[in-house]
């Protein structure tokens, strides 16, 4: 389905949550994992909202991404123009990415006057909660939606916008397939994926741009690449800290890192295009996690990540 970011979700819409402005009046600050792209944003704010059309998906490697509407005035760049990566998967949206590390940066929406701004990105509390969800209509399967905040089955009323159809690939029994959202990039899995971990950790949040990052795993001999490898960056944050993350150099979607060392595979959620059964979940690093966002399921959570004892559980 198209993007979904849209000016109907300011506060006049039916059911929409009221702005909390009051409670941020200073610029709140955002960059990029690496550091190299940051820029300052201010309120007032024009909406909050999670998006969970399947270009949101692969975009940001998750289950939804959740977007913040910014006044172009009140959005000031503060290093790393020149690394950008503007990427545009229709003409009303542009889905940028730092060049680097693949993190989600802001980009240009369908209004001239506003910039379309990765929640995750920024730092601390910005004074306004999530609205709507949008796009629901193609949701994942591996998320369900218990809040109370106003759905709408694709844009809301008033976004005279089109909707914009993608192909969906062949399923075949018993393989998994996924792809990157320009399909640069494209690979699959033999049998099922049955664990999916739900991280909160700033690391996570900064790198795919929205309130948390979801994975899947399976061990190396299930999977392999089927088109793409070539197009694939890497980026690894320097000693002490442990994080990676692969990306597709064209449109920056996450895409499946191979960890040999443990033996296992690491998938992006919304790099998916085949229907999963609804895998084991844990939420970790909840500790972490973002102010604006509220976790409704009743999946297991750990301030940081399970003990030893549990770790097998969820993991492998």
């Amino acid at each position: 389905m198209s993007d979904g970011h849209a000016r109907g979700l300011e506060p006049q819409t039916a059911g929409a949550m009221p702005r909390r402005q009051t409670e941020t009046t200073e610029p709140i600050r955002g960059a990029c994992l690496c550091g190299a792209v940051s820029f300052e944003v201010a309120p007032p704010y024009h909406w909050l909202a999670h998006c969970h059309c399947s270009m949101c998906r692969k975009h940001h490697g998750t289950l939804f991404g959740t977007g913040l509407g910014v006044e172009r005035s009140r959005f000031r760049w503060l290093a790393g123009q020149d690394e950008i990566v503007h990427y545009r998967s229709t003409d009303s949206f542009e889905r940028a990415f730092c060049r680097r590390c693949g993190s989600k940066v802001p980009g240009d929406s369908h209004l001239p006057d506003v910039v379309l701004v990765p929640a995750g990105t920024l730092d601390g509390d910005f004074g306004i909660r999530p609205r709507a969800h949008i796009f629901v209509g193609s949701k994942s399967p591996l998320y369900k939606i218990n809040d109370t905040l106003t759905q709408f089955e694709s844009y809301p009323p008033g976004v005279a916008l089109a909707v914009v159809a993608r192909p969906q690939p062949k399923a075949r029994p018993g393989t998994v397939v996924g792809s990157c959202l320009c399909g640069d990039v494209g690979f699959e899995v033999s049998g099922d994926l049955g664990r999916i971990v739900h991280c909160h950790c700033s690391l996570c949040r900064r790198s795919r741009g929205t309130a948390f990052g979801s994975t899947l795993f399976c061990a190396p001999e299930r999977f392999r690449w089927t088109r793409g490898r070539d197009r694939i960056r890497g980026y690894r944050l320097p000693p002490p800290r442990t994080y990676e993350i692969d990306f597709c150099a064209r449109c920056g979607s996450p895409v499946p890192t191979v960890v040999p060392d443990f033996g296992l595979v690491l998938i992006p959620a919304g790099s998916i295009d085949t229907s999963l059964r609804s895998p084991t979940a844990v939420h970790i690093y909840v500790g972490s996690k973002a102010a604006w966002h509220d976790i409704t399921d009743s999946a297991p959570q750990f301030d940081e990540m399970p003990p030893p004892d549990r770790f097998g559980e969820f993991f492998l």
